[in-house]
């Protein structure tokens, strides 16, 4: 995976952007909260140190190149209920290859219908267990790479995972959790709730649990609409308020590119600004139609629309030319969920070459990315019982 970023890996460290919250909900767990959409006055978290097939580097003008995992790489098993004292995960960013908003719910969010895929930029949670303790509330402590790139409280979603766990299956003990951001938040990629995914399925493996996928779902389901999704991963169709998952084949192909121009969106505010009212949209996602485009993709063509680039682009100009750009030669180019992240997906490498020297900005991150086959998925575990 390659990067391209105004800052290298040893630049002083920079504020980073308020979280905001999760899709749709008053109460919804996520990265931030309500506000007016605002032009971002901080960057993205730089990249983090190589070593990981999933770690990256940005140079203002050179780029390294790593190797994305490969496709047998094992991810975490709820049958493996033998406990360690230690898991890293990687926690993989998503892009919406389609997504509709259906209607205003009576809770507060929306219902959508979505077409979720991972991709290969990743942070990277570590979980340690310390302690097992004798049950109890556990004694949690958090660190996070870059400092700054997100909160070392239970204001985190990954804190407030790790709780949920802990309390759901009655447990305690003494947890380190370590947190190293390289997805960049207010950009519509989902790094907060990929992270909090990555802390439950490295609970379920560091407890010994054995909990099932279903059952992890529906604990990330408790913590916020995108969640689930990342405990399952792959390529979905989303419904519901995000949260109802329906398997589509492996998208395995394609040469994706993701942009972060450096323009910052909140959800909420993005969602506020549909003013559905009693507006009723009909889905449009025929499974049998969409495994047909997914046999071709990514040289056929694809039907995948955004909702919420009704909302953003008209406001963001910056953003709608970057819009524009990417999809000359794109099988799909969309905006990422809310934004302002944008991605699109060639059939060869000298098109996405092309594509990044014309559109990327002085200022802005761009990331070769490849399909991930999976959620949120355990690297290694240390000191097995």
């Amino acid at each position: 995976m390659r990067t391209v970023g105004p800052w290298s890996g040893t630049s002083t460290s920079r504020p980073a952007p308020a979280r905001r919250r999760a899709r749709g909900g008053p109460n919804a767990a996520g990265d931030g909260s309500a506000g007016s959409l605002r032009r971002a006055t901080v960057a993205p978290p730089r990249q983090g140190r190589l070593g990981t097939p999933w770690a990256t580097t940005s140079r203002r003008v050179a780029t390294r190149h790593g190797r994305s995992p490969p496709m047998h790489e094992r991810r975490s098993h709820p049958e493996d209920t033998s406990a360690c004292r230690a898991v890293v995960v990687a926690a993989p960013a998503k892009v919406n290859l389609h997504l509709e908003v259906l209607r205003a719910r009576a809770d507060g969010y929306h219902e959508i219908e979505t077409i979720l895929q991972t991709v290969s930029l990743c942070d990277e949670v570590r979980v340690e267990l310390r302690d097992r303790g004798a049950g109890g509330p556990p004694r949690i402590s958090l660190s996070v790479e870059p400092f700054g790139a997100a909160p070392e409280s239970p204001l985190n979603l990954v804190w407030r995972a790790a709780e949920l766990f802990c309390r759901t299956c009655g447990l305690g003990g003494d947890l380190g959790l370590k947190l190293t951001k390289r997805i960049p938040t207010e950009a519509g990629l989902g790094g907060g709730s990929s992270d909090a995914a990555a802390v439950l399925v490295a609970c379920n493996r560091l407890y010994g649990t054995g909990l099932s996928l279903e059952r992890l779902e529906e604990l990330g389901a408790e913590l916020g609409s995108d969640v689930p999704f990342f405990i399952r991963g792959g390529t979905q169709v989303a419904r519901g308020r995000g949260t109802d998952l329906q398997a589509l084949p492996a998208i395995t192909k394609g040469k994706f590119l993701i942009v972060k121009p450096d323009i910052a969106l909140r959800t909420s505010d993005v969602y506020a600004g549909l003013n559905m009212g009693l507006t009723l949209r009909s889905p449009k996602v025929n499974i049998r139609t969409v495994e047909a485009l997914i046999a071709r993709f990514p040289t056929g063509s694809w039907f995948g629309a955004n909702r919420l680039e009704d909302v953003v682009l008209p406001t963001q100009p910056a953003l709608q030319r970057l819009v524009q750009s990417l999809r000359e030669n794109a099988t799909v180019a969309l905006m990422c969920g809310s934004g302002s992240a944008v991605f699109a997906v060639y059939g060869d490498e000298r098109r996405r070459e092309l594509a990044r020297q014309e559109a990327v900005q002085p200022g802005w991150y761009a990331w070769d990315v490849d399909p991930w086959p999976g959620g949120a998925r355990v690297r290694d575990d240390t000191d097995r019982e």
